[in-house]
């Protein structure tokens, strides 16, 4: 095999050299871009002299308050005025001359409002944001009068009074018995456990699937616990009313899917098998669809008629 000589591969025409000089000059000039941008155009550094004096300011502050003893704090509060005070009562100027902070008597005043009370003076470390040196300052002067405590009394009295009225007057009557087909949602509701929301649910589901013919298919309705139904139960009847009917001859597959007892796959072929054999000509054809069973087809037969 014939083999080029390296100083043949090292040759190159003088628009070849051209091209490395001009690539390598390129190559240079990139790496020196960032260089001479920041040199075209210089970006002034910040000032941080006068950030970093305001730090060592704030944390020379903190160090010379925490070498402060506690003692110091409850003798520049024994240095104000006390005085005795009802804590339910005190305005926040009042708070303030004892020592509290505006922020802090602002908050008193805000639980006072949303109904808080002092029933004595060890409830005054609960207040958020009072230091506990003040709080041991100002709770022997703590003077709650009792009148407080008998308005409190008497509140929470008429609160109890009034929610026992409340439990009296919606208390449901005595339940009667009901007829399962023309019962609407304030009869159902008079039986026990039955809310607004099962009463809807109880009716819906007798008009889907057109009516009862059993006091048994109410535990069938979507989410009724069995334990309600029981309870229930010695209140149903079943009145003379006559159950709604479904054609399968004249029905499309729609209206039969939307049947609680056939939905949409025995739907199906229910209109498979009536297109195939020109019909149905006896109730009784439904047992040779795959998915009727005896316990389906006892449900269903009460719902359906044949026409030819």
């Amino acid at each position: 095999m014939h083999k080029t000589p390296l100083k043949e591969l090292l040759r190159f025409s003088r628009k070849e050299q051209a091209g490395i000089v001009l690539l390598l000059l390129l190559v240079w000039l990139t790496g020196r871009a960032p260089d001479l941008w920041f040199y075209l155009y210089p970006v002034p550094l910040p000032d941080t002299t006068g950030c970093a004096a305001a730090l060592r300011s704030l944390e020379a502050a903190a160090e010379v308050q925490r070498a402060l003893p506690e003692d110091s704090v409850a003798a520049a509060v024994a240095s104000r005025a006390l005085f005795y005070f009802d804590p339910n009562t005190l305005p926040a100027e009042g708070w303030q001359r004892l020592g509290v902070s505006a922020r802090t008597a602002a908050t008193i005043d805000r639980y006072r409002q949303k109904g808080g009370r002092f029933r004595r003076a060890d409830d005054l470390e609960r207040i958020y944001g009072l230091a506990p040196a003040l709080c041991r300052q100002l709770q022997p002067y703590v003077r709650i009068t009792r009148g407080g405590a008998v308005r409190d009394s008497t509140r929470q009295a008429g609160r109890r009074d009034t929610a026992y009225h409340y439990r009296e007057y919606h208390r449901k009557p005595p339940p009667r018995a009901i007829d399962v087909n023309t019962a609407d949602t304030a009869g159902w509701q008079a039986l026990p456990g039955i809310g607004p929301g099962f009463a809807r649910r109880i009716v819906a589901f007798r008009e889907k699937l057109g009516g009862f013919y059993d006091v048994g298919q109410v535990s069938e309705c979507y989410g009724l616990p069995d334990s309600t139904f029981k309870k229930i139960q010695p209140f149903l009847q079943i009145g003379n009313g006559s159950l709604k009917k479904i054609d399968l001859n004249l029905t499309d597959e729609k209206s039969l899917a939307a049947h609680p007892y056939i939905r949409y796959k025995l739907a199906r072929l229910i209109i498979q098998y009536r297109s195939a054999h020109g019909g149905f000509r006896h109730v009784e054809e439904l047992r040779q669809l795959p998915l009727v069973d005896d316990v389906i087809y006892r449900k269903i037969e009460h719902y359906i008629v044949i026409t030819f």
